[in-house]
């Protein structure tokens, strides 16, 4: 199975007044194509951290990060962002709509970022939509869905890209139950639709026992839970 993000031996450290914290000591973690894996941790254990540098939105201080083989520290801001928008696609707690655009609209974004015919991108979207329960609200901007609504709708943008790795950071953090199994579904049906593997900060045990693996975040490093 292809390999899709490795990192290596990932130290990450921040000044705090005269005070050097080390949130991360010698991270490593392998995901292959189509896998999915949950991170757990106490809240300060550096989670979030990890994440930003496996979305290359972060530069480790030593140690390396590689997305689809390409090592991210020795790239340019504009490189990253071209494999950012290319091969990994992201899910927060908090949707990060925009609020003056449509559903379809906000799903087409990243790949109306890369200057291509815009009715292609908005019809990716449309599919996208379709594939996750909303065709009927494509036009609905984002203070007309519910909460389980606009999440579905980030999670759409997140894969019109068809990206290689989904980074999802509490995806369920502000939806009630009916909705976290909602969300959990479809996050199964699109990695096994679209080979995406997915990498899924989380406190949520209905989503752990869903992931193929489970890690835990404990004193800057990364073990088998």
């Amino acid at each position: 199975m292809a390999q899709v993000l490795q990192c290596k031996s990932i130290v990450r450290t921040f000044a705090s007044g005269p005070l050097r914290v080390e949130v991360l000591k010698g991270v490593d973690l392998s995901v292959d194509a189509g896998s999915r894996q949950a991170i757990i941790g106490v809240s300060g254990s550096g989670k979030s951290t990890l994440m930003h540098l496996l979305g290359g939105l972060d530069v480790p201080d030593s140690g390396t990060v590689q997305v689809c083989g390409k090592e991210m520290s020795g790239l340019s801001d504009a490189e990253r962002g071209r494999i950012r928008n290319q091969s990994l696609g992201f899910i927060y707690q908090f949707h990060h709509l925009l609020p003056e655009f449509t559903a379809v609209e906000n799903v087409a974004m990243p790949l109306l970022l890369r200057r291509g015919p815009n009715e292609k991108a908005l019809d990716q979207a449309r599919e996208f939509l379709s594939r996750v329960g909303l065709s009927g609200r494509m036009r609905h901007k984002p203070a007309e869905l519910s909460g389980g609504e606009r999440q579905r709708v980030a999670i759409a943008r997140a894969l019109v890209t068809r990206p290689r790795i989904i980074l999802a950071d509490e995806p369920t953090g502000n939806l009630d139950r009916k909705n976290v199994v909602q969300v959990q579904e479809l996050l199964l049906k699109m990695s096994q639709e679209l080979d995406t593997a997915f990498i899924v900060v989380t406190h949520d045990h209905t989503v752990v026992e869903s992931m193929d693996v489970t890690y835990q975040l404990e004193d800057g490093k990364l073990f088998a839970a």
